[in-house]
């Protein structure tokens, strides 16, 4: 199955879109011509709770607040799920979850929980198998629906590139859809993420 996210990039190409935080960027965003938004973690938090991006939401605060963000707007929305907010049975509820306050996709990290913003220091990732089964049950959660998953990877920064990329071609395989090597440091590593990684 295609999904909408997979047809707007097939469309478009390469695309930037913006992180929104409530019904009103979210309308912003679409009144504006972008064909998809994001639901950022760090952003609800900062605006939710008035906290940095530490792990303080809780899985069905960020939910609820995509669920609002998502009946506001007609474009499809992305939604930051963290780490899915526990072991693998917790991402396939969060999954589901999503699912049904109509996300289009999500992105999913291997930090361990309580995580951190991806530009901080003293991150650290879970075992790289532990991650792909985490992105395995989302895959069998999201079965034949309409839902894009992003593999995310914090592991550039703790444990290198070879690391990050080994990771997101195993999280690949277990059935995501996309991949997200985060927080590049130079322009020569985005270069090498974009040869090595789809």
């Amino acid at each position: 199955m295609t999904t909408r996210i997979q047809r707007i990039l097939d469309e478009v190409g390469a695309i930037a879109f913006p992180g929104v935080f409530d019904t009103l960027s979210a309308r912003i965003c679409q009144q504006c011509g972008y064909p998809m938004g994001f639901v950022s973690g760090y952003s609800v938090a900062a605006t939710a709770i008035g906290e940095p991006d530490l792990g303080l939401l809780t899985q069905t605060e960020m939910i609820e607040r995509a669920r609002r963000i998502i009946l506001s707007v007609s474009i499809p929305i992305l939604v930051d799920a963290d780490t899915g907010y526990g072991n693998p049975l917790n991402v396939h509820r969060t999954v589901r979850e999503l699912i049904a306050a109509g996300a289009a996709g999500c992105f999913l990290e291997d930090q361990v929980w309580p995580k951190r913003c991806g530009h901080m220091r003293g991150k650290r990732v879970i075992a790289r198998e532990e991650y792909v089964e985490k992105i395995r049950a989302a895959a069998d959660a999201r079965g034949a629906s309409d839902f894009f998953i992003v593999a995310r990877t914090d592991a550039l920064a703790t444990s290198g590139m070879d690391e990050a990329v080994a990771r997101i071609e195993a999280a690949r395989a277990a059935g995501a859809d996309a991949s997200f090597i985060e927080a590049p440091g130079s322009i020569e590593q985005l270069a090498e993420i974009g040869r090595r990684v789809p």
